[in-house]
């Protein structure tokens, strides 16, 4: 019985390891978003993009937006976008 429930740990643990996303950061320019055709795709789902200072993200997040996301699926990466002088890209719902 305890084999198996060791054998269980190791498989939903693999799991669990297999499902997790990593997160890193990508380094762009001020028009990235345009020529990447990534507002495009936002967009698309209603929102629209926007740059914020760092200290501004918390405040952001509680009016309702979000932070941007460059989704890889294959890879399971997902990249926040960032300027060199770390502003954030973030997304908030049009209108």
């Amino acid at each position: 019985m305890i084999e198996i429930a060791g054998l269980v740990y190791d498989l939903v643990k693999d799991v669990k390891k297999y499902l997790e996303w990593k997160e890193e950061t990508k380094l762009v320019d001020f028009k990235w978003p345009e020529y990447s055709g990534f507002s495009a795709k936002l967009a698309e789902s209603g929102r629209t993009a926007a740059w914020a200072r760092p200290e501004r993200v918390e405040r952001l997040i509680h009016e309702g937006c979000e932070i941007a996301f460059e989704i890889d699926k294959a890879k399971r990466i997902r990249r926040r976008i960032i300027l060199k002088d770390g502003l954030v890209l973030m997304s908030k719902p049009k209108g």
